[in-house]
């Protein structure tokens, strides 16, 4: 029991930051609306990020669990291509991140908490990467025991780990967000790549594992 909590939670909790923390347009928009419109503001705008994280968790472990008698039965299979699809996705936003400004999104407009709730999240959805990290790695970690708590634990915890994060970011924005400089948002989504690919090897390393 204690392990289908600690081991969720954990995971959750790094997926929720891996998906998170790269700076790309929405948290470069994120930290200017700090800047430009206060916290609450930005905050409403970190809660719609968080918002779309979470729905996209939930549509991947309803989706894992769908399909998890199959993936029961070529677990070994199944981990080996999902660790490689995770791995895949930290290379490529390391890659994003190392050749693009996080600086170059648009300018931030003054709005309202729910214009800009409703902003971030079709910002948000609009990515599918998140979508297919979700897929890949739900099923990954939250099938293993057949629990119903472990994916509930997992879906809770990375939609706590991404909305603290942005809240961070909403925060940082509006006290010197036009401080930041572009060494310090790109370092911090180098971080974040390396612990989508180091999530990647881990899953790679229990499938290697399953085989023998």
């Amino acid at each position: 029991m204690l392990n289908d909590i600690v081991t969720p939670a954990v995971a959750g909790v790094v997926a929720g930051l891996g998906v998170a923390m790269p700076l790309g347009a929405v948290a470069a928009l994120l930290l200017r609306e700090g800047l430009v419109n206060g916290f609450r503001t930005a905050a409403a705008g970190a809660a719609g990020v968080a918002t779309v994280d979470v729905v996209y968790c939930i549509i991947a472990a309803l989706t894992g669990a769908t399909f998890a008698p199959a993936i029961e039965d070529h677990r070994s299979v199944f981990l080996l291509a999902s660790g490689a699809l995770i791995v895949a996705i930290g290379v490529r936003q390391l890659w994003q991140g190392v050749r693009q400004s996080p600086r170059g999104a648009p300018e931030v407009e003054r709005a309202s908490a729910l214009a800009t709730f409703g902003r971030f999240v079709g910002l948000t959805a609009v990515n599918p990467i998140t979508l297919v990290y979700f897929i890949a790695l739900s099923g990954a970690v939250t099938h293993s025991g057949g629990s119903w708590i472990a994916p509930v634990i997992f879906v809770a915890a990375v939609g706590g780990a991404s909305l603290v994060w942005q809240l961070l970011l909403a925060w940082v924005g509006s006290a010197f967000g036009g401080a930041l400089s572009l060494s310090a948002t790109r370092a911090i989504g180098v971080i974040a790549s390396f612990l989508i690919v180091a999530l990647g090897i881990v899953v790679v390393a229990n499938g290697a594992a399953a085989l023998r």
